[in-house]
């Protein structure tokens, strides 16, 4: 996946950023887009069964499947905090027009409104290869 190379660059986050926590499945890089992955069941109807290692993230996040962005890089098996709102610098994978609704693959951003599977609105606009500002939602 192509990523900024200075990794997850966040340029706002609306005062307290929402940011989850939980164990890398495998290396991930900052500014990589996951989605959760895991074992069912391991949560009961008490917040006292729940574990931060509960939550597991996995990298090549696209579509529907997209939870947030990588915030720092870490090895498998690691906590890894992620973005999951804020504004980001993130890689296009084609033309984004300011103000359209973005979806994402593995490689980055494209202008889309497939239902169930946009991630954010483009701020500003970037051409294909290089980079816009989303406001992930």
């Amino acid at each position: 996946m192509t990523v900024n190379p200075n990794g997850a660059v966040q340029v706002g986050d609306f005062g307290n950023p929402s940011v989850l926590s939980g164990k890398a499945k495998e290396v991930i890089s900052g500014g990589q887009f996951v989605f959760t992955s895991g074992a069912t069941g391991v949560v009961g109807s008490g917040a006292d069964t729940f574990a931060t290692g509960d939550v597991q993230f996995a990298t090549g996040a696209s579509g529907a499947n997209f939870v947030g962005i990588a915030l720092e890089t870490v090895a498998s098996g690691a906590l890894v905090p992620v973005a999951i709102d804020g504004l980001h610098i993130v890689h296009c994978v084609d033309t984004v027009n300011n103000g359209q609704d973005v979806v994402c693959n593995n490689d980055g951003v494209l202008a889309g409104v497939t239902a169930g599977q946009v991630i954010g609105k483009a701020i500003t606009a970037g051409a294909s290869g290089g980079f816009c500002v989303v406001q992930i939602k």
